[in-house]
Parts: C-alpha cells; sequence; structure tokens
C-alpha cells in the first residue's frame, strides 16, 4: 500500500465503526446465529457417520453374499490354453523348445537357419496365436500341432 492510502485508514479508523454485524444489518441481511452454525455442522457430521457407515455394511454383507462369477476354463486341447510367456533375445531353437515344454505342443516347419534368428517378445494367449505371432515377426512359416 502507499503511504497515501494507509494515511486516508489511519485517520478515519474509529473503533466499533466498521463491525460485520453492523455491515450486515446495513445490507439487510441478519447474521447467522451461532445455532445454525452447529446445526449444519453436526449434519455434515452425520452425513459422514453414516456413509462410512453404509460402506462397512456394503462391504461386509454384500461382497460374501455374491457367488463368484469367475470359473475357472478347464480344456483338454493343448492348443486354446493360454498362457504368459517372455523372451529376452533368445535365438529361434531355445524359443522352439520353450514354447513346446510350455504349451505342450509340437511345432514344425522351423526354418532351415534358426540360430540367424533373435527375439524379444511378452505374450499372453494361445501357442496358435503366438506361433502366428512369431510368424509375422520373424517372416517365417511354423505351424503348431499337438503332441
Amino acid at each position: 500500500m502507499k503511504t497515501k492510502e494507509v494515511d486516508f485508514i489511519a485517520q478515519r479508523y474509529k473503533k466499533g465503526r466498521f463491525s460485520p454485524d453492523a455491515g450486515w444489518h446495513r445490507l439487510d441481511i441478519a447474521p447467522a446465529s451461532i445455532w445454525r452454525r452447529y446445526r449444519v455442522a453436526a449434519a455434515v457430521a452425520a452425513t459422514v457417520i453414516l456413509s462410512a457407515t453404509a460402506t462397512i455394511l456394503y462391504r461386509e454383507y454384500h461382497l460374501n453374499d455374491v457367488p463368484q462369477q469367475a470359473m475357472p476354463v478347464v480344456t483338454d486341447n493343448p492348443l486354446a490354453v493360454v498362457k504368459v510367456i517372455d523372451f529376452e533375445d533368445t535365438p529361434l531353437p531355445e524359443v522352439v523348445k520353450r514354447i513346446e515344454s510350455v504349451y505342450n505342443v509340437k511345432i514344425d516347419n522351423i526354418p532351415d537357419n534358426p540360430d540367424d534368428y533373435e527375439l524379444s517378445l511378452h505374450y499372453e494367449g494361445t501357442p496358435a496365436d503366438l506361433i502366428s505371432v512369431i510368424n509375422d515377426i520373424l517372416e517365417t512359416q511354423m505351424t503348431v500341432i499337438e503332441k
């Protein structure tokens, strides 16, 4: 603030002249009573307590009564099994061995020079889809058959 503004306020200030209650009265608005403030605080507290209680009751009784929706899928077909498999700069012969052991399948049409190929891949799915992805990446013609 500039000095003129401070001087102006200092000259005109009188104790009790600038009270908030007088300002509300001049605007013809009644100030909020102390009891109204307590009622608002009580309503907020009750809402918080009821919400917390409802959450606890919902979790306690609702989740235990709902039957589980997820059921394991049992299949005898190894070509339909979904698994996760990872490769990091792995030569193709090791990739093939690992796929065959993890999925319990046989890989055919392996290229003549498999050591020339390396693969880095994180995959979750069936062996047929995995070999299809590997064929697209490495431009090979491998196939999957059951053991």
